[in-house]
């Protein structure tokens, strides 16, 4: 086969991908295409094809390609039709090629799947995205182009939709990745675009059912083997398309379905504290007399296992018939589920603060850049043990339909969509504890720490005797809303957070486009659009209150069944004595809970505790009613040569807020309604000049912006506290959007077909990030705000009230709250990428390819606070290296994933993290084999290299936590007809 037939077909499969509609949405007309014709007029619509779209072929496909796309080539019948991973790459170039826009994206590999877990995992194979794994859930939150996920705006086919959020961003691992056909990374957005992202839009897109081959079948059997679970998970995918009444009517259906057993393994030292000065033997001998600093050890250890378990499913269907030539309908429906129903954590906790904890250090005390000193190894005798088991099933579901209608002639082209999405997102967790705690005359306990240092290989953590948790019979007596004590000083724990967020959109928009035969100007756009968006809040706090506490028992504590392989037997020194509590048991012997009057309960059937700031804070619904409209120049030219692509637009967005808390205002709840409004004026400017059929030159300016997560600035003022002091927790309803203004370049040779050598460059600069409050008269206002606590004055940095007195001494009143800051902050960043098949090489060698990508990101502006401004999760350096062979017969790929040291929050989102987590890097791989036209095997392999997830606190000798995720194998068969 000569290698211009393979590059014919390759291009034209990409090319044929690259047309392949949004669900027509705003998109879908308005995404830039490079030009058909000398007249800039897109061809008449086919069938088959999506008439809401001007795609052209690949501006470098040669004459022959172009034929091959437009249908007019003669057939090769010994044409070999590339599929499979060198298809997905083209597929994603072809797309890259054809934008005004920076973009980026990867499709699917061409046998029905994305080789990676979940979306997240895919998309991290793109320029300028960093998949978070903070979350113990493989909620596969992404970072895009060094700003936070929450300042990324998620579409479906373009459209907006109801995102499953909670307290964060689109956690994409609840989402089937074999239902999308591509992913899409718009980084520099038109005025056509959805708005609502400062770092850009990720469009996850589904195959429309005319773009679809007819009566396409494909069935897909597979699973995967979880290293520290030692358990298979069955999934599978199943999709059919089918056209009707001569090819004007397409139907299809894609689901997928996989179960979920998913663990992971962590230890965290969540506190330093000084040694003692009176119980550590020879303290001031070995470490100082009085005035020295402090010694700092990790006091505060803990092991701990997270399962969840459950399943994913995903399915899309839809239909699209094309009336006449001119005019199309089209319906399409999307719902996603992923139910851990079955999610717990077992805990063992080692805490050495308290006072009658005798702490002997074993090593040499060090100095860190902090400026304090430290130990890490240490003897220990009356410890603090706790034993705590958790349940904590979670549930992430959207659902949505929608709908468009599509007509279009030489000189005009409209479209109506409509759409209505709904989504929730809740974790319904429960914990109990029994604490074994230190006395005066010891309570048994001893063994020695060593937390590893800057390897948590080295950690050792032995304690005796064994068990160390044992039960005391009570008695036991109600000390606060999560605390029973017996006679003996053991601690028995009820309480959990139950965190619920529900969220549903009703959207309508019509775009027009009017298309010119003029030498400069193709088309002008304009649209209009209506947004309703609601959010529901809620949230819960279990506690003590009302429980059977005559059934707690000595049966209720057993040995942790994590105790004999934890960290994949990876790790020789964690302690296997280690007690939790059968929570099944525990749940039934506490219930049913007895009410007193004015009380409720919770999900979980325990007393709820309406003084928590938590529930006082996240009730509330928020409603925004969005209107917007835009108008778009679309410009096509040559200038001294080189042709000129070019969108210049204006969108204006006005939002309606308003607001329905509960406050909690000393213990008394409170209705109220709040309602604020804003406006956002967008404008965007994007060229691309083809300087040669081979090299193309971007650049784009716009102004974008991005809404506050909602439940991170909660419109509902809590005051809670009694006696000396009073702390106040302002709403945040004022807060409005933050905004950057952005500019982008880039410079792309495609030197031979399905290769790419790219550099990308952008600057944002962001206005309004949400930042602590600073103005004392916010902070204690003089006329006491309305707290009902008096007036308030200041007292050097002490706020406290004229009328209120504890003890004989002013009452204190502690007031916090979130602004927009003042503070601006600037982003850079560059993104290399190189792609290329090596199909130009002899024999064997031909199957070659491969791709390398790296981004560079840097932060750089002041907190309100002062300190120089961070962006947490956000790595300076992220890496792919990405490799493949491939045949007609089999392909093979290999991935290295690298990112650098990322900053943590705390504290603020933009000032006083101090937790780093480590530069990682992991090796997947994946495989195909072609049995025949029918049949197909995969397999692969994530995780190759065992790599953990390290956090530490600003040197790796001072570690934090340590993730432990093991290795995850899949195989699979598919059948397609």
């Amino acid at each position: 086969m000569m290698k211009g037939n393979v590059y014919v077909t390759l291009m034209a499969t990409a090319a044929a991908f690259a047309v392949q509609p949004a669900m027509a949405q705003s998109q879908s007309i308005a995404r830039d295409q490079p030009a058909t014709s000398a007249t800039n007029r897109p061809p008449t619509p086919v069938t088959g094809t999506d008439p809401q779209t001007d795609t052209a072929p690949p501006a470098q496909a040669d004459a022959a390609v172009q034929a091959q796309v437009e249908g007019n080539a003669p057939v090769d019948d010994n044409l070999i039709v590339v599929t499979g991973i060198r298809q997905s790459y083209a597929n994603a170039l072809a797309a890259k090629r054809n934008a005004v826009g920076v973009t980026d994206g990867i499709s699917s590999d061409g046998i029905g799947r994305f080789p990676d877990l979940n979306v997240g995992e895919a998309l991290q194979r793109i320029p300028g995205v960093q998949i978070n794994r903070e979350a113990e859930s493989r909620d596969a939150t992404i970072n895009l182009r060094g700003l936070p996920g929450t300042y990324a705006r998620t579409t479906l086919n373009g459209s907006t939709f109801a995102d499953p959020v909670l307290d964060g961003s689109s956690p994409l691992g609840a989402f089937e990745s074999d239902v999308f056909s591509a992913f899409q990374i718009i980084k520099s957005p038109s005025a056509a675009d959805q708005p609502g992202g400062i770092s850009g839009n990720v469009d996850l897109q589904i195959q429309r059912a005319l773009a679809r081959k007819d009566g396409a079948l494909s069935v897909k059997l597979a699973g995967a083997y979880e290293e520290l679970t030692e358990k298979f998970n069955p999934a599978g995918s199943l999709s059919y398309s089918k056209h009707l009444l001569n090819d004007t009517l397409g139907v299809y259906f894609v689901g997928a379905y996989s179960k979920q057993n998913f663990r992971r393994d962590s230890i965290t030292f969540a506190q330093y504290t000084p040694l003692s000065r009176t119980t550590t033997p020879d303290y001031v001998t070995r470490f100082g007399a009085a005035g020295t600093p402090n010694v700092l050890f990790p006091s505060d250890i803990r092991q701990f296992v997270k399962t969840n378990k459950g399943d994913r499913f995903t399915i899309a269907s839809g239909a699209e018939w094309a009336a006449t030539d001119e005019l199309t309908f089209g319906l399409n429906g999307l719902y996603t589920r992923r139910n851990y129903s079955d999610a717990n954590t077992d805990i063992i906790d080692y805490d050495m603060r308290d006072a009658n904890t005798v702490v002997n250090p074993t090593g040499d005390a060090f100095t860190l850049p902090d400026g304090n000193r430290y130990v890490n190894s240490y003897d220990f005798r009356n410890a603090r043990v706790f034993a705590s088991a958790r349940a904590e099933p979670s549930k992430i579901q959207s659902y949505g339909i929608y709908g468009d209608i599509g007509y279009k002639t030489d000189e005009w082209r409209s479209l109506t969509t409509f759409s209505y999405s709904d989504a929730s997102n809740s974790v319904i967790q429960t914990q109990f504890d029994y604490r074994k705690l230190p006395s005066a005359a010891g309570n048994g306990t001893s063994g020695s720490a060593f937390s590893g240092g800057s390897d948590i290989e080295d950690f050792r953590f032995l304690l005796n005797p064994s068990p160390a948790v044992t039960f005391t019979p009570g008695p036991f007596a109600v000390l606060d809303a999560n605390q029973l004590r017996n006679a003996s000083g053991d601690v028995f724990i009820v309480a959990g957070s139950e965190s619920i967020a529900k969220n549903n959109l009703y959207a309508g928009q019509t775009d027009l486009e009017r298309y010119f035969d003029g030498n400069l100007l193709k088309s002008i756009q304009i649209g209009a659009r209506f947004e309703k968006t609601k959010f529901t809040s809620q949230q819960y706090r279990s506690t003590v209150f009302g429980v059977q506490q005559q059934n707690i028992n000595a049966g209720l504590i057993k040995q942790s069944p994590f105790a004999g392989d934890f960290f994949g037997g990876n790790l020789a020194g964690y302690s296997t004595n280690w007690q939790t509590l059968d929570f099944a048991a525990v749940n039934a012997a506490l219930k049913p809970v007895t009410l007193a009057p004015g009380q409720t309960l919770t999900a979980n059937g325990f007393v709820n505790n309406t003084a928590d700031g938590g529930v006082g804070s996240l009730n509330f619904n928020l409603t925004n009613d969005i209107v917007s409209s835009y108008a778009m120049a679309k410009l096509d030219t040559t200038l001294l040569g080189i042709n000129i692509r070019s969108n210049v637009g204006l969108r204006y967005e006005h939002t309606r807020q308003q607001t329905d808390s509960t406050q909690l205002l000393l213990g008394q709840p409170s209705t109220v309604e709040r309602s604020s409004s804003y406006g956002e004026w967008l404008p965007s400017i994007l060229i691309a000049a083809d300087l040669t059929d081979r090299l193309v030159l971007r650049g784009a300016y716009y102004r974008s912006f991005v809404r506050p997560q909602p439940r991170q600035v909660s419109p509902s003022t809590v005051i809670s506290g009694g006696g000396a002091l009073f702390n106040v927790t302002l709403g945040n309803v004022g807060i409005k959007p933050f905004t950057a203004n952005s500019f982008d370049a880039s410079l792309e040779f495609y030197n031979r077909p399905g290769g790419v050598f790219s550099v990308a460059a952008f600057s944002k600069k962001i206005d309004g990030l949400i930042a602590p409050i600073t103005d004392r008269s916010l902070l204690c206002p003089a006329d006491g705000g309305g707290f009902g606590l008096g007036p308030l004055r200041l007292v050097g940095d002490s706020c406290q009230s004229t009328t209120l007195v504890s003890a004989g001494q002013p009452v204190q009143v502690v007031v916090g709250g979130n602004i927009n800051s003042d503070s601006p902050i600037t982003v850079r960043g560059l993104e290399f990428s190189v792609q290329q098949n090596f199909d130009f090489l002899p024999g064997v060698l031909s199957g070659l390819g491969g791709q390398v990508n790296y981004s560079l990101t840097d932060v750089s502006g002041r907190a309100s606070n002062g300190t120089d401004a961070i962006l947490p999760g956000v790595s300076k350096h992220v890496v792919n290296v990405i490799g493949y062979y491939e045949t007609k017969l089999f392909g093979i790929r290999g991935t290295y994933n690298y990112r650098s040291k990322y900053d943590l929050a705390a504290g603020g989102t933009f000032a006083g993290a101090a937790r780093q987590v480590k530069a990682r890097g992991q090796v997947d791989a994946s495989a195909s084999l072609n049995i025949n036209d029918s049949i197909s095997l995969t397999a692969d392999a994530f995780n190759l290299t065992n790599a953990k997830r390290i956090e530490f606190e600003n040197s790796a000798l001072k570690p934090r936590r340590a993730d432990y995720d093991g290795r995850t194998y899949q195989i699979g068969v598919r059948f397609a007809l």
